[in-house]
């Protein structure tokens, strides 16, 4: 089966100039230069000048949720370009374990269903942010985002500059927004499989069956007996694939997990502030910018964090559907290598950020928590 999902991913990060591998043409890595210098060291360079010209407490938390976005995207670039060829390795694995172990496409679909849900739901708000804040710059005269240039951007007594500026704004946080979710989609669609393929492995260990159901002149009768010695084999190795495979999912992703966790916090903290310092009509443009961009940074922290539960889930429901299999009808190897898998089943199995905290829901809510902790000292302090 072709894991086309991935296909478009890469393809923007081709576009971008954020996809080199040891195959890229040489004209492309000067392409791909020129891009991260236009779009992203001197885009980060302007908007950490802007930190001199700050004034109050609200311009420093609005450049703090921008600022720490950036140092989050480009960590992530550099841990998926560090690692393209493991990655690249793992998806050839991913999609040669699913042919191998026939997984029924219905398996996938609807794991692909909940993980095109789960994409929207982090690139519309992205988008719909970046769209309204760059958009309505146009209008009001004043730049979407805090950020220094060595001329004047004032509308009124430079308005080529002030265009020129705003353009280059949105085209940049137009890419890199996108670039973002991209990344986000290549680090939580290998565990889509992952899950799918645990559903599957379960599925199959509840139809150990001793007898197989047949029909006998339109009565159904268990007269057919099993062998089911080779499938439990089957399945022990089935496991053990996605074990590995997952974990070496967890290793390409884990360094880029643990930064972004430690991150979102933070950004999660200074839009919730910025957001509560906004004066209505006057500041809605801004309120759509900051609401759709908090949604997208929930939906990056709640990606990755349900499918590890999932997974979690998953793995422990493997010995209790071992169990409930026909087991006690089998003889005594059956039983005893059963009896093996079993205690090998019943381990915990749990994903984590490079070791600092584990990906599931209650690290979910630790962040949520710490991140209105953060913002309530700047309450206070305002």
């Amino acid at each position: 089966m072709e894991l086309e999902v991935f296909k478009y991913p890469i393809f923007y990060l081709k576009f971008v100039g954020l996809w080199i591998t040891n195959n890229s043409s040489l004209f492309y890595k000067i392409y791909a230069f020129f891009m991260q210098v236009l779009f992203l060291y001197i885009y980060m360079i302007l908007m950490g000048a802007s930190a001199i010209k700050m004034n109050n407490l609200i311009e420093f938390a609005e450049l703090m949720t921008f600022t720490c976005t950036y140092i989050a995207t480009v960590i992530k670039l550099a841990n998926i370009n560090l690692k393209i060829n493991e990655f690249l390795s793992l998806i050839s694995d991913i999609k040669r374990a699913i042919k191998d172990f026939e997984v029924p496409e219905v398996y996938i679909k609807k794991q692909l269903i909940i993980g095109k849900r789960f994409f929207l739901g982090n690139w519309l708000p992205t988008c719909i942010g970046v769209i309204s804040s760059d958009i309505s710059s146009f209008f009001i005269g004043q730049l979407g985002i805090p950020m220094w240039f060595p001329y004047d951007v004032n509308r009124e007594s430079s308005a080529f500059f002030f265009y020129l500026s705003a353009s280059y704004q949105f085209i940049e946080s137009f890419l890199y927004a996108n670039v973002n979710v991209m990344i986000d989609t290549l680090s939580f669609m290998p565990m889509v499989y992952l899950v799918a393929m645990l559903e599957h492995l379960c599925n199959k260990l509840e139809n150990l069956k001793r007898y197989k159901l047949i029909n006998l002149n339109g009565e159904i009768k268990e007269i057919e007996e099993l062998d089911n010695q080779k499938e439990l084999l089957n399945c022990v190795n089935y496991q053990r694939t996605i074990v590995e495979l997952t974990r070496r999912t967890e290793a390409i992703f884990a360094k880029a997990f643990a930064i972004q966790g430690s991150l979102l916090s933070i950004i999660l903290c200074t839009l919730a502030f910025a957001l509560t310092t906004l004066t209505l009509p006057k500041d809605i443009p801004v309120m759509i910018k900051f609401s759709n961009f908090m949604m997208a940074m929930i939906f990056q922290l709640a990606i990755p964090c349900y499918y590890g539960a999932m997974i979690s889930l998953q793995f422990d429901k493997i010995s209790y559907s071992a169990f409930y299999s026909d087991w006690f009808y089998e003889d005594q190897k059956y039983r005893k290598d059963f009896y093996f898998f079993m205690q090998n089943a019943t381990r915990e199995f749990k994903l984590s950020a490079f070791g600092l905290y584990e990906i599931n829901f209650v690290t979910f809510k630790k962040v949520v928590n710490m991140a209105y902790s953060f913002y309530a000292v700047f309450k206070r302090i305002h």
